[in-house]
C-alpha cells in the first residue's frame, strides 16, 4: 500500500495569554496529518483515508474535533463514527492530553471527476470555555479511469 502524508502545524504561540484570561495553557498546538490507501485512485474503487489529529502541546485539550471533506461525487461507504455536516464529515475525538493522538479512517468509494482531487481537513479543541483553533491540511490524489 503506497501512502502520502501531510502534515500542518498550528502557529507557534496560539495560546500565549495572561494568566488572567482564563484557564488556557500556553503551549497547547494540534496538528493534522492526512494518508490516503491509494495516491492513484480507480473509479469505482474503495480509497481510505486516515487523518490524525495530535496534541503537540504541553497540555490537555477538551473537546477535539476534526473536521473532513469527502469530495464532490465520492460517497462515504462506512460509518467511521462521524456525522455529515453538508459536505464535510464532522468527527468528535473527546479529549486529548499532551502527546497523545487521535485517528480516524474514512473508506469513500471514488466515483468522479477525473484527476486531481483535492482532499482537507482541520481540527479544533478547547481549553475550559476557551477554543483553541487547529490547522488545515489537505493533499491531493489523482483519480483515473483504469490502469
Amino acid at each position: 500500500m503506497r501512502t502520502l502524508t501531510v502534515t500542518a502545524l498550528a502557529a507557534a504561540g496560539l495560546l500565549s495569554l495572561a494568566p488572567a484570561a482564563g484557564a488556557a495553557r500556553a503551549g497547547s498546538h494540534l496538528t493534522v496529518t492526512g494518508q490516503a490507501s491509494h495516491l492513484r485512485p480507480i473509479v469505482g474503487e474503495v480509497d481510505t483515508v486516515r487523518w490524525t489529529v495530535t496534541n503537540t502541546g504541553d497540555g490537555h485539550l477538551d473537546h477535539v474535533r476534526l473536521v473532513a471533506s469527502v469530495p464532490n461525487g465520492w460517497a462515504v461507504k462506512d460509518g467511521p463514527g462521524c456525522t455529515h455536516a453538508g459536505t464535510n464529515l464532522r468527527c468528535d475525538l473527546g479529549g486529548l492530553d499532551a502527546g497523545r493522538r487521535a485517528s480516524v479512517q474514512i473508506p469513500m468509494v471514488v466515483h468522479r471527476p477525473l484527476g486531481a482531487v483535492q482532499l482537507r481537513a482541520w481540527a479544533t479543541g478547547s481549553v475550559g470555555r476557551l477554543s483553541v483553533p487547529g490547522p488545515e491540511t489537505s493533499f491531493q490524489v489523482v483519480v483515473v479511469a483504469h490502469r
